[in-house]
């Protein structure tokens, strides 16, 4: 065995400095640096490696929940009371005590933010406003949770914002104050164990007879009629045309107790005063044109159901029409679109009143604004563009996946629809083919079809899974 040879007292490098050859001496830590440690060996922790979590698994750190509300940079409150969300409703305070690990979000304009970006602030590092789609999903400092809910309406909190958060999160609204707001979160918090909705049965009520309702129809209700029918589902009842009343509407509600409703109907826009109109807005126009009540949908909803409501503004509406310079005024689509912005942002009546009463419903699905006929089908080859809602509300409800999150790829569209947008954008010159204006115009009432499909609920909200049963 040769004997090591020991270091010379002085290296020296092929190098000139300018001056002379370069030179020197071994460092104190020299010996270790041939076993490629940077000094001293300590004691190492071998990292245990994971598989990242799934998606739906929103109480991982690396997924996340949230809630979101608007800021007060004068309230007084220290970054980390606010980090700790000190200054939020009490019912939001339990909600956080009883999901440990969830982050405080906020939103002002006054703090210089726009719809791209939110606020965190943290008990012991400074605040950051991390970018909404582009932060990493998570609970860590200068990460956003992939899932958020939003406490209050559209006043605090512009749909925008949801809109916003609605490509890349699982984003839901919960518009409530006071005890509205008490209400829901302790139903939430509890697991809905008071509900009265029997959540492996579906109705479905369909009305049709016009163009926009036998569109619906046809790509929308009919399909998810078929993903619906048992199996998996242990009951399902469809009302369809002419059945299609207010008072069937009452009479399935109270006998099925379903736990997934569908509606698909006009939603009523009468352009009144905007008081009056703020008290009737989306609500469902049965067969006959009566419109069913907020009084009726909140006494006849089962608690703890899902309500998918497919009309015109059964969310709410925006405050102000993106489609001013789209109709031509003398017709009734702009007046309608005018009476909605009227009424300034607004929570369609009937969604607020069964998330916020006593029992509420889980969730609401809605439209802000009215869907467009263009907006249903490929102009060009006339393909329906309802299959994302089906899979949502069908395969994807049923499996347990949060409601939020199913609805992923309907959002993911948006994207797609903007990609096809710019690479149109591209193509314009003075001379601009009309054809390219004509599909322009239909993208982007598609992309704003979509995004304005919004969820008022928490966005964790589920169903059980539902195992499929052998047929007899």
């Amino acid at each position: 065995m040769n004997t090591p040879t020991a270091p010379p007292a002085e290296i020296r490098l092929n190098a000139w400095t300018g001056v002379e050859e370069a030179h020197g001496r071994l460092s104190a830590q020299a010996q270790w640096w041939g076993a490629g440690q940077a000094g001293m060996p300590q004691e190492q922790q071998v990292l245990e490696f994971h598989p990242e979590p799934a998606l739906t698994e929103w109480w991982e750190p690396e997924v996340g929940y949230g809630v979101l509300i608007r800021d007060d940079e004068t309230s007084g409150f220290t970054d980390a009371q606010k980090a700790a969300g000190a200054d939020a409703p009490q019912p939001v305070q339990d909600l956080l005590a009883a999901r440990e690990g969830s982050v405080v979000l906020r939103w002002s304009p006054d703090a210089g933010l726009d719809d791209a970006h939110l606020r965190r602030y943290y008990a012991d590092s400074p605040s950051n406003d991390p970018a909404i789609g582009l932060s990493d999903f998570g609970v860590a400092y200068g990460c956003l949770p992939k899932y958020i809910a939003i406490i209050g309406g559209p006043e605090a909190i512009p749909w925008s914002v949801q809109y916003s958060l609605g490509q890349r999160h699982a984003v839901g609204r919960i518009p409530l104050e006071g005890d509205a707001l008490n209400r829901y979160i302790q139903a939430l918090i509890m697991d809905w164990q008071n509900a009265t909705a029997v959540l492996d049965r579906a109705l479905m009520w369909t009305v049709d007879g016009d163009v926009m309702t036998d569109l619906m129809r046809a790509v929308i209700s009919q399909p998810l009629a078929t993903a619906l029918s048992p199996p998996p589902l242990a009951a399902f009842r469809e009302i369809v045309g002419a059945g299609a009343t207010s008072g069937a509407l009452s009479e399935a509600l109270q006998a099925i107790r379903p736990g997934l409703v569908v509606t698909s109907s006009h939603g009523l826009v009468e352009p009144v005063e905007p008081n009056a109109l703020r008290a009737t807005l989306g609500l469902p126009v049965d067969q006959n044109h009566v419109p069913v009540t907020v009084e009726q949908l909140s006494a006849d909803l089962p608690g703890g159901c899902v309500w998918f409501a497919q009309a015109c503004c059964s969310a709410g509406g925006a405050g102000a029409s993106l489609y001013t310079t789209l109709l031509e005024p003398q017709w009734t689509a702009a007046a309608t679109v005018e009476a909605v912005a009227r009424c300034g942002p607004v929570v369609a009546p009937a969604a607020r009143e069964v998330l916020g009463r006593e029992n509420p419903v889980r969730a609401v699905l809605g439209h802000v604004e009215p869907t467009f006929s263009w907006t249903l089908q490929v102009g060009s080859t006339g393909q329906s563009l309802g299959g994302r809602i089906v899979t949502a509300l069908s395969r994807r409800l049923y499996e347990g996946m949060p409601l939020a999150l199913a609805f992923a790829d309907y959002r993911a569209d948006v994207a797609q629809l903007y990609y096809a947008w710019f690479t149109l954008q591209a193509q314009l010159s003075d001379d601009a083919d009309e054809g390219v204006l004509d599909e322009m115009r239909r993208i982007r009432l598609a992309s704003l079809d979509r995004q304005s499909l919004v969820l008022l609920g928490d966005p964790t909200v589920s169903l059980p899974p539902c195992r499929a049963t052998a047929a007899p």
